[in-house]
């Protein structure tokens, strides 16, 4: 019986509110307040019994009493602690509108404050800052008007006073989530305003404003710029920041290291000494400690080094490479454990390996640092981890490490990393299968001891499949492994990807579509044709000489320069075999004078790839292999004016050393060398 009498007891509450006595409504309030504050099982029992209409509802009145208005504000400040979710709802139900209308002036101390911990818990989300564009303009003023209230204000140095300020700083930073709003706070003079609270001397507010002058900076070069400007009491914005990344409190010194962070992306920072002497050693020493969570510190150190090379090399000298494998060593030992927090160690193993990726992305030193620590073992086991998020950071950060020809060749083939990655290429989330072929291209050039053993699992027929993927990154990818696996392979290989794919699909590729994928299919045709007897003659039996033509002529005339590149070297590689087939080319005129033109190309790889094929054009005799008769193609050649071409080429003495070589080969082959 008593059982049931508590059963009913929130149910009479939820009904108590819809009453027209307002000592009954502030009564069921306070209580349910009472209830549900710190404790997520009386939230959810609320939250199912409807109770966010009703406290809308209360506050969106005109004539709702101000101790009655106190109570839903605290509830509703209590109850977008919940989740995403609860606070969307609570924005939904036009609580946001209702909680500024309460923090104007005039208002009741006791709920202008509840009115603006709710607001600062409601923005805790992505999703409900993005919904506050439209009172960004109205909140703005006001919060900067608590900062410049209580810095004139002789209780300034109150704790009571402090609180109220830090609390208007965190609601700021919560704003600056759209480059728009970034500058509406940077433009209403925040930055000058927000400079002097580093100094208070109180941790708590200093975070707050360090995580707002982030928040501002974030992304964003103008405005990292102008911060970079700002001065107080006779020191710069970066100075004052790197001063704090040595504070005796470790969340002042992570949140001065983020801001170090968002300045040296931004290119804001004139001296990396702050960032390279301070914040990566900082970082690195959190990497060790326990005051903050963890994630935040992984995370910020992948977001500084991004990039950066000499940053890069900074945090493997601090320790910081080693230190994140050995992260990786202490989850994996707590796998099946109980009472550990499961979810945050999947967070932290994706950051981890996405920090590590970003680290080791540039430097040789930082890869075999990574691969000394043992973390190709680890990146192993993480290609078969359950979480997808976990998957493609350790792709990604596979990729990185791979890009060594001496650790390819030496620690990868013994690591055990191919079969899973291929897994992985095959089938597995979007997401995945992006950076999984992207990891995988970096294992298929010809110094790989793993391109054998990957051909023999049937990478040919994966990649093709990939060919037709409806993701363009997918595409692009399996093009792109397919243009490695071409370069210094045998014709049976050759033969094998011309089969799969397709010279059609490829020309169709390369002339359509994304930017991305144009590039790589063309390459993919050039490489189809390089150095062997096969490839020419099959591009010409799958497209007949017409469309071989108007496809060199279609890629020649790309706005692209990767693009024109390989079309020139595709037209060297047709004119460099049988005389037939040169034929073809130097038949058009229009083609021919295309090529001629892009030896004066200020884009020297064009230069040199027109070079090449006017080479090959030339290196016909008309009597076959004599040496001593005349260029077969010599009165075309003419036509185009290339002698005078090259000669005028060779009389630049700024033309690049690479470019000059190859014109004098060209002009050894016409009988009245300018040389």
């Amino acid at each position: 019986m008593v059982m049931a009498t508590t059963q009913q007891q929130p149910v009479q509450q939820i009904q108590q509110l819809q009453s027209t006595n307002p000592v009954e409504v502030y009564s069921a309030l306070r209580t349910i307040k009472n209830a549900i504050i710190g404790s997520n099982a009386k939230k959810t029992l609320y939250y199912q019994l409807q109770i966010i209409p009703h406290v809308s509802s209360l506050l969106a009145l005109d004539d709702t009493d101000v101790q009655i208005r106190v109570q839903a504000t605290t509830i509703v400040s209590s109850l977008a602690h919940k989740g995403e979710d609860v606070a969307q709802q609570l924005v939904d139900g036009g609580v946001m509108e209702a909680l500024i209308g309460q923090v104007m002036p005039g208002t009741d101390a006791a709920l202008m404050e509840a009115s603006e911990r709710a607001l600062n818990a409601l923005l805790g989300y992505k999703a409900t800052r993005m919904g506050a564009e439209e009172h960004t303009h109205t909140m703005v003023p006001y919060l900067l008007s608590i900062i410049t209230e209580a810095k004139e204000s002789p209780r300034m140095f109150e704790m009571r006073m402090h609180a109220r300020v830090e609390l208007a700083v965190l609601i700021l930073e919560k704003l600056c989530v759209t480059e728009a709003r970034q500058f509406t706070v940077a433009n209403t003079g925040a930055m000058d305003l927000l400079a002097p609270l580093l100094q208070r001397g109180y941790p708590r507010l200093q975070v707050a404003t360090l995580r707002a002058f982030a928040a501002l900076s974030y992304e964003n070069m103008e405005i990292s710029r102008a911060l970079a400007t700002v001065a107080h009491d006779g020191r710069m914005f970066p100075q004052l920041v790197a001063e704090l990344a040595r504070h005796s409190d470790a969340d002042v010194r992570l949140h001065a290291c983020l801001c170090l962070a968002n300045l040296s992306r931004m290119r804001a920072l004139g001296d990396a000494r702050a960032v390279l002497t301070v914040a990566v050693p900082a970082l690195a020493k959190l990497l060790r400690g326990s005051d903050v969570p963890r994630l935040q510190v992984i995370e910020a150190l992948g977001y500084l080094c991004h990039e950066d090379a000499e940053i890069q090399m900074a945090a493997k000298n601090a320790g910081a490479v080693s230190d994140l494998v050995a992260i990786l060593a202490e989850i994996e030992s707590q796998d099946g454990a109980d009472f550990v927090d499961h979810a945050r160690n999947v967070q932290e193993t994706r950051a981890v390996f996405l920090a590590l990726g970003t680290i080791v992305s540039a430097g040789e030193e930082c890869r075999m640092r990574a691969v000394e620590s043992h973390a190709m073992a680890h990146l192993v086991r993480a290609l078969g981890h359950s979480d997808d998020g976990v998957k493609a950071a350790a792709c990604l950060c596979t990729q990185y490490i791979v890009r060594s020809v001496p650790i390819c060749r030496t620690h990868v083939p013994e690591s055990g990393l191919l079969r899973p990655l291929l897994a992985l290429v095959r089938s597995s989330a979007t997401s995945v299968q992006e950076k999984a072929t992207a990891a995988l291209i970096n294992l298929l050039p010809d110094f790989s001891p793993l391109r054998a053993d990957a051909l023999k699992e049937g990478v040919v027929d994966v990649l093709a499949q990939l060919v037709e993927s409806e993701h363009v990154t997918i595409r692009r990818n399996a093009l792109w492994g397919l243009r490695n696996l071409l370069v210094g392979t045998d014709d049976d290989t050759r033969r094998q990807i011309i089969e799969h794919v397709g010279i059609a699909r490829l020309s169709t590729l390369a002339q359509t579509g994304d930017k991305a994928v144009r590039e790589q299919a063309a390459g993919v045709l050039q490489n189809v044709t390089a150095e062997n007897e096969v490839g020419a003659q099959a591009v010409f039996d799958a497209l007949g000489a017409p469309q071989v033509v108007k496809l060199l002529q279609t890629l020649l005339a790309s706005e692209d320069s990767a693009v024109t590149v390989h079309a020139l070297y595709l037209a060297n590689n047709i004119a460099v075999r049988e005389r037939s087939l040169c034929e073809l080319i130097v038949g058009d005129r229009e083609l021919l004078q295309t090529i001629v033109d892009y030896a004066r190309s200020p884009v020297s790889e064009a230069a040199i790839g027109a070079l090449w094929c006017i080479n090959s054009i030339a290196s016909h005799r008309a009597d076959g292999d004599s040496d001593s008769s005349e260029p077969r193609f010599l009165a075309q050649l003419e036509a185009q004016n290339v002698q005078s071409v090259l000669e005028t080429l060779l009389g630049d003495p700024g033309l690049c050393l690479g470019v000059r070589d190859r014109v004098k080969s060209c002009l050894d082959y016409f009988s009245s060398p300018a040389i």
